[in-house]
């Protein structure tokens, strides 16, 4: 009998955090996500993942004084 395994590739868009991908990760834990999450996750859907966490960085970043 053969083993399977379950590759990341064959089940969708690897290593891609879509809104849908976030909701469903954080209603493991019972949270929602935030109008802003849910907003930054709008604008951000037709970028490429180095624009995506560029502009996820920017947003929470802690800016010094």
């Amino acid at each position: 009998m053969e083993k399977r395994t379950a590759s990341v590739a064959t089940k969708g868009e690897p290593g891609r955090l879509t809104r849908e991908r976030a909701e469903k990760i954080s209603a493991v834990e019972g949270l929602v996500l935030s109008p802003r999450m849910k907003r930054l996750f709008e604008i951000s859907a037709d970028k490429t993942a180095d624009e995506r966490r560029a502009l996820f960085r920017e947003q929470f970043a802690n800016k010094s004084a």
